[in-house]
């Protein structure tokens, strides 16, 4: 009777594991990178609801320095037609004035004293 054997089974089974744990090293790799990109889009918003906090501030403090007593009431006020950034100052009491920048979902706010 012929005993039959199946040469090059063995490669074929470790080429399989192999595959296998390079699949899961580079899905690995690929989820913190897509982590740090959606980290670094985040910090992009951040900063500009900040400069949008600043802004409503600053027109806040230009409004009472011109005219020595300012009432800043502004709610939602776009920064630019083409932005999503807006500010609010919704604050009587000088100093300190208080803003708050959006942009998008992120809210940054500000404080000044003078």
């Amino acid at each position: 009777m012929k005993q039959i054997t199946q040469k090059g089974s063995i490669s074929i089974v470790l080429s399989v594991l192999l595959l296998s744990v390079i699949l899961v090293i580079t899905s690995g790799i690929s989820s913190l990178m897509l982590n740090q990109i959606m980290a670094s889009k985040q910090i992009g918003h951040s900063v500009v609801a900040l400069y949008a906090a600043e802004s409503g501030v600053e027109r806040c403090y230009y409004d009472f320095r011109r005219e020595g007593a300012a009432n800043c009431l502004y709610i939602d006020i776009p920064l630019d037609f083409n932005s999503n950034a807006k500010y609010t100052v919704d604050d009587n009491s000088f100093p300190p004035i208080n803003g708050t920048g959006n942009f998008y979902s992120t809210n940054r706010e500000l404080e000044v004293n003078w």
